[in-house]
């Protein structure tokens, strides 16, 4: 009887279809516990890689297949494997090219690989083993400057009426700021004195402008209206249709808002239209992604027009403040605003998330090394809508700060313990991941709660369901009415509907809705679930836990 009017008057209750977190529910009902995604009833991956799960490699740091203490084109070969088991359907590699410093950003020869890297046959048999595997690769095109040693640079320098000297901003040293005002230095309008260096040889006399670093002299593609008859513009159409050649499916844009100075008008966005389609005339199906360092989406969306993908920093600014302060339910709404912004710029828009990169925190280290908070956003990463990206090390927890420097977080790989570990790297000595700090892969991989299980779990899950893969997203319509902890959402395809609930807070809390279920598929922190009836369920979640249903 207590247990009759117990659903009675949880059932009057319901006038939605998601409800109120309630007390725990009368303990008669049968509780099942789910704490292993072989309990539940997910069917198993058939090795389709339909997830679209990118994995970003910085190349120096990733595999040493040489003992010669440096990352390498080999080392990631060897590593496919790897990287096919785990789920990934792409790999990006940070610059491969010859270069001085040690990130490869100030590029000397686009058509070459860096010595310490390997040989172009290297690439070569790296790229057959990917596409033997179903691996995407991508690479990073550099397209806003050189290297100062870049031959086109060291020559442009040399006289004023030289081949190469209109590929570069030159001004007068004494009138700089005059040249912009009066219009003779195009693709920039205002003068920052730190962005022009002395020209070190040849023309002394005149000062270039490098954006970035005295390192990196900006290339100069004139004015926007005719910028595709630029030499620079024809040459940076020549390096993508080698590589191209090379049976790369596509590149990584670096620095995509500072190619022309305005980052607000519309220059960039012309510009990166103008030679994405170029592109597609040598490679219908060319992918591009491009990096607009950027906290405000509503800036990033104008860059739609140009290119077919826009790494999304302003979700992930977004899902830590998510993560630090349990205030989870309205990040659906924030991710479907944001996809909704970019397709008014492009249908089709691919909004490409991430947590941390090259350029960031490790998302361990800026979570404060909460693990509990990373496993949670790697849950909530690969469940949401868009085309999730991975840094090198996310999957195993690796830490690092950039406040001393950003070799901090691109630190080695650790694969296995130090003593046993043939493709550590050895470039750097880490200070932040270390065996002591982080566990190795192969010790992850027998931990049924590491991170790297978190990663493994969900990758498969969003390479087993389309819904997951590329389903629309949906949230309920009564966000005011429940627990700011709770975040909830659906992701649906023809045929095939998931219902997710991350727990995103310290405490057990209980969440109760009304659906007709068909099953759990997986859970992330041994939640329990009681059917009340037939579309009334009550779902107890521990802290930083996740469920999905498929409905």
């Amino acid at each position: 009887m207590k247990r009759f009017l117990y659903i009675i008057i949880l059932l009057i209750g319901f006038t939605g279809c998601e409800k109120n977190p309630i007390p725990d529910p009368d303990p008669d009902p049968p509780v099942v516990p789910r704490d292993d995604i072989s309990r539940y009833d997910a069917r198993a991956w058939d090795g389709v890689k339909r997830g679209g799960v990118y994995y970003e490699i910085f190349v120096r740091s990733f595999a040493d297949s040489n003992n010669d203490g440096i990352g390498d084109i080999k080392g990631i070969t060897d590593k496919l494997d790897y990287l096919s088991e785990l789920g990934i359907s792409g790999i990006w590699l940070t610059p491969v090219h010859p270069s001085p410093s040690y990130h490869g950003y100030d590029v000397d020869n686009y058509k070459a690989i860096k010595s310490e890297y390997g040989t172009m046959a290297d690439f070569e048999a790296m790229v057959t083993k990917a596409r033997s595997l179903g691996i995407k690769v991508i690479l990073d095109l550099v397209m806003n400057h050189t290297s100062k040693f870049h031959p086109w640079f060291t020559t442009s320098i040399s006289s004023t009426d030289n081949q190469y000297r209109n590929y570069f901003l030159f001004a007068p040293s004494t009138d700089v700021p005059g040249w912009i005002s009066s219009g003779k230095v195009p693709m920039t309008n205002s003068y920052y004195s730190g962005q022009w260096h002395n020209v070190p040889s040849g023309t002394t006399s005149y000062k270039y402008m490098g954006m970035f670093s005295d390192w990196m002299p900006d290339l100069n593609y004139g004015t926007i209206d005719t910028c595709q008859n630029s030499e620079p513009f024809r040459e940076m159409t020549e390096i993508a249709t080698f590589w191209i050649g090379k049976g790369v499916d596509g590149f990584r844009l670096d620095a995509v808002k500072h190619i022309y100075q305005s980052e607000d008008s519309d220059e960039n966005p012309r510009f990166l239209e103008k030679y994405f389609n170029e592109l597609k005339k040598i490679k219908p199906d060319i992918y591009m992604v491009g990096e607009n360092l950027t906290g405000d989406y509503n800036k990033v969306a104008p860059y739609y027009r140009g290119l077919p993908a826009l790494f999304n920093f302003d979700a992930w600014y977004k899902l830590i403040y998510v993560l630090e302060n349990s205030h989870a339910k309205w990040y659906p709404k924030d991710i479907s605003d944001m996809s909704a912004k970019f397709e008014s710029y492009r249908t089709g828009a691919i909004n490409a998330t991430k947590l941390s990169n090259h350029d960031e925190d490790r998302t361990l280290s800026r979570l404060g090394n909460n693990r509990d908070l990373a496993k949670m956003a790697a849950s909530i990463l690969l469940t949401m809508s868009g085309s999730p990206y991975l840094y090198y090390g996310e999957e195993i927890g690796m830490m690092g700060m950039k406040s001393t420097g950003d070799e901090n977080v691109r630190e080695p790989f650790l694969w296995d313990s130090s003593a046993s570990d043939t493709y550590r790297t050895k470039w750097r000595t880490p200070q932040y991941s270390t065996d002591a700090s982080v566990p190795p892969l192969s010790v992850q991989k027998k931990d049924l709660t590491s991170i790297y299980r978190v990663y493994e779990k969900f990758i498969k899950l969003r390479n087993t369901y389309p819904s997951l893969a590329s389903g629309t997203l949906t949230y309920p319509s009564n966000l005011e009415t429940y627990s700011k902890n709770f975040m909830v959402f659906y992701r649906e395809v023809p045929g095939e509907r998931l219902m997710i609930i991350h727990n995103v807070s310290s405490t057990t809390s209980t969440y109760a809705f009304e659906h007709s279920v068909r099953n759990a598929i997986a859970d992330m922190g041994n939640v329990t679930y009681t059917k009340i009836n037939a579309t009334s369920i009550s779902v107890t979640m521990p802290p930083y836990s996740t469920i999905i249903f498929e409905l």
